[in-house]
């Protein structure tokens, strides 16, 4: 594995052909020299003073699929009645491409739920709910969050391959900046893997549902027999992509970027 190369594309390429894959991968599982070079990618991450905090469990057997995919669906169906949770989501969710295109942050709704086709033709007629997460709530509580949370549960159960991303306190930097050096350097782990993945046309994406809650991520400790000291991070599914995956969009490069001092400027993600 030492000698081994990454297939020809160029850094920028892959940063901004990256996606989050939120559809169904191809049905076979990751090549194992594939699954080599995911993890030379990540090994090579940098973090302050070498410490290299990170640790990866693999899962690909039903037992730990399905466990993950069943508190995923609990946690969704949950999210969907807690007003607090849908009115954080509300302030990032853009219901047209229009928006999407206006704003450049946030996600578009349509990529995160199946909507009704009566709805689909003209999403914006959901602004008055969505501005109101009290009705959303009760929503959540008469059902409605059943059906996205067997989607996004069975997505989980049925992908190629689950990492579960954990961060060893043991391996801590010195001074009272440790943790958030330790955090740069799980950030760029995740990132090396990702781009690695694009470029073997593998497809990513953080699974956050389950690990939402604390009693949800103690739960997975439970499950998958995790010490004390190692930190749950993060949940990503990945799989060979069935085909290109859609747009994105991103704030311009003058928008987060200042010179010499900084100027605070509006929020534009009201």
């Amino acid at each position: 594995m030492e000698d081994r190369e990454l297939p020809e594309m160029s850094l920028i390429d892959a940063i901004t052909a990256r996606r989050s894959c939120r559809g169904q991968f191809q049905d076979k599982p990751i090549r194992s020299e594939d699954l080599d070079l995911l993890l030379e990618a990540a090994r090579w991450a940098p973090s302050p003073f070498n410490v290299q905090p990170w640790e990866l469990l693999l899962i690909r057997e039903t037992e730990g699929k399905g466990a993950l995919a069943d508190l995923t669906e609990k946690s969704v169906a949950e999210q969907f009645k807690d007003t607090k949770f849908l009115d954080d989501n509300r302030r990032w969710m853009r219901l047209s491409e229009e928006e999407w295109e206006e704003s450049r942050d946030g996600v578009l709704l349509a990529d995160h739920v199946n909507l009704p086709q009566i709805v689909s033709k003209d999403p914006t007629i959901l602004h008055p709910l969505v501005k109101n997460a009290k009705h959303l709530g009760v929503l959540g509580h008469l059902g409605a969050g059943k059906m996205p949370a067997k989607e996004i549960s069975s997505l989980v159960r049925t992908s190629p391959l689950l990492i579960l991303v954990l961060m060893n306190t043991n391996r801590r930097p010195p001074g009272d900046g440790a943790a958030r050096w330790m955090w740069i350097g799980m950030g760029a782990m995740i990132q090396n893997l990702m781009l690695a993945a694009t470029a073997l046309h593998i497809g990513t994406q953080f699974v956050s549902a389950p690990l939402e809650r604390k009693q949800d991520r103690e739960r997975v400790r439970d499950i998958f027999n995790l010490p004390a000291a190692i930190e749950i991070v993060s949940l990503l599914r990945l799989g060979y992509l069935n085909s290109t995956e859609g747009k994105s969009v991103r704030l311009g490069a003058y928008a987060f970027t200042q010179f010499e001092k900084y100027k605070p400027a509006g929020n534009t993600s009201t």
